[in-house]
């Protein structure tokens, strides 16, 4: 007796992918607004003026940040890109903003 097959066919193959593409920085970007919305009122209200300098600072970077993913994204719409100075700048607002969450949460916790 031949073995049974399933419903499905039996290919080896991925079908493919489709979908929304993923960008790190654009999710770094994301994740990084999304901390700062959910902390900024506790750390506020503190009185701590080391975390109010450091929310100070984040709100700055998040702004240049976001400036310089939107300069990208119009550049990608007329097929140009980000030159390896402003990559390198996109990815130094990402480590900046990651360093100061890191002091804030120890300063806080």
């Amino acid at each position: 007796m031949p073995p049974q097959r399933g419903p499905y066919p039996t290919t080896t193959t991925m079908p493919e992918v489709r979908g929304l593409k993923y960008d790190e920085s654009d999710m770094a970007l994301f994740h990084a607004k999304l901390s700062y919305h959910s902390t900024i009122e506790e750390r506020l209200a503190l009185k701590d003026t080391n975390l109010t300098s450091i929310c100070d600072h984040q709100f700055k970077i998040l702004k240049r940040w976001e400036m310089l993913k939107q300069v990208e994204k119009e550049m990608a719409d007329k097929g140009k890109s980000l030159s390896p100075a402003e990559k390198k700048q996109l990815a130094q607002y990402e480590w900046r903003y990651k360093t100061l969450e890191e002091v804030a949460t120890n300063s806080t916790g």
